[in-house]
């Protein structure tokens, strides 16, 4: 038993040593130089740990909804945005969550979770890529990490990993991240980065604008539900530079072949 728990204080040491390293690695530059990119192996490695927690606890208080078509249709737009990624290609999981609420987030290691709630208030695939290519800007940049470093404290992430109050620490980490709003450099970034990625990958660029057009215009009698867009944010100014930035586009249009209809009328009743 002494030799085993002499096992696990230098794994909680090394991981300790990670978080730590990892804040010098991207956390500080984040902070100090806004612009600055986050990089490197280690970083990479932090942000899949962390992703693998605040995951379970999103799914500790999310139903997530497993219907082999839906699978299958998130599948077609998920592979055709990632094989029109810039530069490296990299592998993005969608969760959909039995919600009412009108909500897409990221979390770290790269899973963007999707509210059916938001699935019901779009008209096509096209319009769900869109929104998918926002939040595939900001896996890519990494700015899930960079807020939980920002909000939790890189104290906090230490104790957590280290077998501190990891439960508390990791819930109110999913908290946050499910109703997140970067602030508009990010939001701003992940706007251009989707319509560009779109016209990339063949489909439709107008498509983003027209994804936040319909979140905007979402269920007015419940705004409690829209939690996509920051009420505070110049959305009707992101929908024009959004479409601005769209009609400068080249693209050669190559169908989706999601039937949306069908993946709506799929989904469990409200």
């Amino acid at each position: 038993m002494k030799g085993r728990r002499s096992v696990l204080r230098e794994v909680a040491i090394l991981l300790a040593a990670a978080v730590v390293l990892a804040a010098a690695a991207f956390g500080g530059q984040r902070l100090l130089f806004k612009r600055s990119p986050v990089s490197g192996e280690l970083a990479k490695n932090l942000d899949a740990s962390l992703g693998s927690v605040v995951r379970s606890q999103v799914l500790a208080t999310h139903t997530m909804i497993d219907i082999p078509s839906v699978s299958e249709d998130f599948t077609v737009i998920v592979d055709r945005l990632r094989d029109a990624l810039p530069g490296e290609r990299t592998d993005f999981e969608v969760i959909v969550l039995q919600s009412a609420e009108i909500n897409a987030f990221t979390l770290p290691g790269n899973t963007i979770c999707v509210d059916t709630g938001l699935i019901r208030q779009l008209h096509s695939a096209d319009e769900m890529a869109g929104v998918l290519g926002h939040e595939l800007s900001h896996a890519v940049n990494r700015d899930p990490l960079t807020l939980l470093a920002r909000r939790l404290g890189v104290a906090a992430l230490l104790g957590a990993l280290s077998g501190g109050q990891g439960g508390t620490i990791f819930a109110n980490a999913a908290e946050t991240l499910v109703d997140v709003h970067y602030g508009r450099e990010a939001e701003d970034r992940a706007d251009a980065f989707s319509v560009a990625l779109l016209a990339r990958a063949g489909i439709p660029p107008a498509a983003f604008g027209d994804a936040l057009e319909r979140i905007k215009k979402a269920d007015p009698k419940n705004p409690g539900l829209l939690k996509y867009i920051d009420p505070h944010s110049p959305v009707d100014e992101r929908i024009s530079r959004a479409r601005t930035l769209a009609a400068r586009q080249s693209f050669a249009p190559r169908p989706l072949g999601v039937d949306w209809a069908a993946l709506v009328q799929a989904l469990p009743a409200r």
